[in-house]
């Protein structure tokens, strides 16, 4: 049975590291290179950027870091739980707004 257990958390710690791979390169995509479209107005493609690298930082902290680390310390955790999910809601905002603004 524990062989197994250690199966599954592999199998869960690399399926969710691609995946926040995956969020880290379209962020920082969106940060680093020009586009056009929506995306041409700079605090559009920042917004976006950053929303996709705090989701990378979330899923990873929550599917890879506690399940590796089981006793982080709580103050730790809490400040860089809190910071993304500050950052990812202030982002999420901004590109709803745009999203109004941009569509009337």
């Amino acid at each position: 049975m524990p062989q197994r257990r250690w199966i599954g958390l592999v199998v869960l710690c690399l399926s969710a590291s691609l995946w926040c791979i995956a969020l880290g390169v379209l962020g920082l995509w969106l940060l680093f290179t020009d586009h056009s479209g929506v995306f041409q107005y700079r605090w559009i493609a920042v917004s976006a950027g950053l929303a996709c690298l705090c989701s990378a930082q979330l899923v990873f902290l929550e599917c890879v870091a506690d399940r590796l680390f089981s006793s982080p310390h709580r103050l730790i955790r809490l400040i860089l739980t809190g910071g993304n999910v500050a950052t990812l809601g202030v982002s999420v905002c901004v590109l709803l707004t745009a999203a109004l603004v941009l569509s009337v």
